[in-house]
């Protein structure tokens, strides 16, 4: 945990039209009220604030939170269990594969998720049994040319990919008789 918050500790909160800035505001004052009652839920359940958890004191116009890193973290908390959509961070223990499996399918929610490890094979088997939209092995992100969407309460259909073009067109089933194929006649209509 300690590397992963130096790491973040080192990512520019500021204008995000700098382009050194990894961290820029929110999109409205009322999600900055809402990350930062995650926060408050988050310490107020028992979580330990690693990092962050405050409004960056450089900052003081536009709608902005510190990076967040939470540990000692319960998948019953809220912290654990809903999207924050702000820059908040949970680590959540587990003792094998299995758990941890367990742990990331636990949620209402599954929009995307990522495994980083040593052993790319494993990563996938990861990958493969947790119920996210888009799940990464040792990377996070995609690209227009794949599909974009999540899985339960994170959304209905994708975007992006041939699967995000399918919603735009019109699917149409026929029903023929047994033994009938329109392409074996040779009749024209």
């Amino acid at each position: 945990m300690d590397t992963f918050c130096d790491a973040v500790r080192a990512l520019k909160v500021g204008d995000p039209f700098d382009p050194d800035t990894y961290y820029g505001p929110l999109i409205a004052e009322r999600q900055r009220e809402r990350v930062e009652g995650y926060v408050e839920a988050g310490r107020a359940e028992g979580a330990t604030l690693v990092l962050g958890g405050g409004r960056p004191g450089h900052l003081p116009k536009g709608w902005y939170v510190e990076p967040t890193v939470f540990a000692d973290v319960d998948n019953r908390m809220r912290i654990a269990r809903e999207e924050i959509f702000g820059p908040v961070t949970s680590f959540l223990a587990y003792d094998d594969l299995d758990e941890a499996v367990a742990i990331a399918n636990d949620t209402d929610f599954g929009l995307a998720g990522a495994v980083y490890t040593a052993d790319p094979a494993r990563g996938f088997e990861v990958a493969r049994r947790v119920r996210a939209g888009t799940y990464g092995v040792n990377r996070y992100g995609t690209d227009a040319g794949v599909p974009f969407g999540g899985y339960k309460q994170s959304g209905l259909g994708r975007e992006g990919g041939r699967e995000g073009l399918e919603s735009y067109l019109e699917t149409k089933a026929v029903a023929l008789p047994d033994g009938f194929s329109p392409f074996a006649s040779s009749r024209s209509s």
